[in-house]
C-alpha cells in the first residue's frame, strides 16, 4: 500500500513538474527571434531586459551561469546566437519535442484593414451622372437606327442569316487522386531533426592514459527514440516516458541501482534531469568514463555492454 501511495505522489509530482515546463517553453515561444530561449534573470527563468543587466544569466546547462556584457549584447540578444558554444550544449541535451516548442512559428499579427476611400465630390458625381444618361440616349438611338437598316431578323434584307460557330467550353482536366502516400505525408509530417541538435557522427576523443583523473559518467545517445524510467528514493519505478533526438547527444549522468537489481544511468543535466537510462530496455545507448588530464585535457572511455547493468564497485582508472 505504502508503495502505491509513494508512486502515486511521485505520478502527481511529475505531472505538475511537466505542467511547469509546458508553460515556461510556451513562454519563451513568445521571444523575439533574436533572443536566445536560453537567456534569463537570476530569479526568473523566463525574463530577459533589453540589453545588459548583472542580473542576466545563461540557463542552456548546469547551473545558471552569469554573462558579460559583451556576451549579452553581441550573441544572446543577437541573430546570431545559435552558433553560441553553450546554446550548441544546451540544445543536445533537451529533447526534441521541447526544443521544437522553443522554435514553434509564433501566428503573424493581422495586419490592419485598409481605410475606405473618401467619397467623390458632388460635382464629380454629378458630371458622372450627366455622362450616363448622354450614353443611355446614345445606345438607344443607335439601337432604333440599326432596327430600321438592318430589320427585325438583326440582318441585311435579303441575305443569309450567318451562324455563329459555337465556341467550345473548356474542358476541365480531372485532378489526380493522392495516392495513400502523398495523404499520409499530409496529414502526418515527419517530426524534423533541430538545427543544432548534436553532430550527424560522434566525435571521437583521446583515450585516457596514466596518470589522468577520472571526472564524471556521460551517457551517449543517437538520432533514434528511447524510454526513460524515473526512480523513487527507494529504487522503484515510478514514471516512464519517451524522448528522441535529432543527433547524437552526451549529458552527465549517475549510476543508480534500482530495486529489481538493474542500474539505472540517471541524467544530472538539461531537460531530462533526474530521467535514467537501463539496458537494454531504453535503447541503444552507451555510458563513457570521462577523465581530466592534469593540463585540464578531456579524455574518455565507453564501458563495454556487459558493464551498462553492473554498478561500479569503484572509481574507474585508465
Amino acid at each position: 500500500m505504502f508503495g502505491r501511495r509513494r508512486r502515486e505522489e511521485a505520478a502527481a509530482a511529475e505531472a505538475v513538474r511537466e505542467a511547469e515546463r509546458r508553460a515556461l517553453f510556451a513562454k519563451l515561444a513568445e521571444r523575439p527571434e533574436h533572443i536566445c530561449p536560453f537567456l534569463g534573470l537570476a530569479d526568473d527563468r523566463a525574463g530577459y531586459v533589453e540589453g545588459v543587466s548583472d542580473d542576466h544569466r545563461c540557463y542552456a546547462f548546469g547551473d545558471p551561469a552569469p554573462l558579460s556584457a559583451e556576451q549579452q549584447t553581441r550573441v544572446c540578444q543577437e541573430r546570431g546566437y545559435g552558433n553560441c558554444p553553450r546554446y550548441l550544449r544546451g540544445v543536445l541535451v533537451i529533447p526534441t519535442e521541447e526544443l521544437e516548442a522553443l522554435r514553434r512559428p509564433r501566428a503573424p499579427s493581422p495586419e490592419p484593414a485598409p481605410a475606405p476611400p473618401p467619397p467623390p465630390p458632388r460635382r464629380r458625381r454629378r458630371a458622372a451622372a450627366l455622362a450616363l444618361v448622354a450614353l443611355l440616349i446614345v445606345l438607344i438611338g443607335g439601337g432604333a437606327a440599326a432596327f430600321l437598316l438592318l430589320g427585325d431578323n438583326g440582318g441585311i434584307a435579303g441575305g443569309p442569316t450567318p451562324t455563329a460557330s459555337p465556341t467550345p467550353a473548356p474542358v476541365q482536366s480531372p485532378s489526380p487522386s493522392p495516392s495513400a502516400d502523398a495523404t499520409a505525408s499530409a496529414t502526418v509530417a515527419p517530426t524534423p531533426s533541430p538545427s543544432g541538435s548534436g553532430p550527424s557522427t560522434p566525435t571521437p576523443e583521446p583515450t585516457p592514459t596514466a596518470g589522468d583523473a577520472f571526472a564524471f559518467y556521460e551517457v551517449s545517445v543517437g538520432p533514434r527514440g528511447y524510454t526513460l524510467f524515473a526512480l523513487d528514493a527507494d529504487g522503484d519505478v515510478v514514471d516512464t516516458r519517451d524522448a528522441s533526438f535529432g543527433g547524437f547527444s552526451y549529458a552527465r549522468a549517475e549510476p543508480r541501482e534500482g530495486s529489481d537489481g538493474n542500474v539505472y544511468w540517471e541524467t544530472r543535466e538539461g531537460g531530462l534531469t533526474g530521467w535514467s537510462y537501463v539496458f537494454p530496455d531504453s535503447g541503444e545507448f552507451r555510458v563513457r568514463a570521462v577523465f581530466r588530464s592534469s593540463d585540464g585535457d578531456r579524455r574518455s572511455a565507453y564501458l563495454e555492454e556487459d558493464e551498462l547493468n553492473e554498478f561500479p564497485e569503484a572509481t574507474p582508472a585508465p
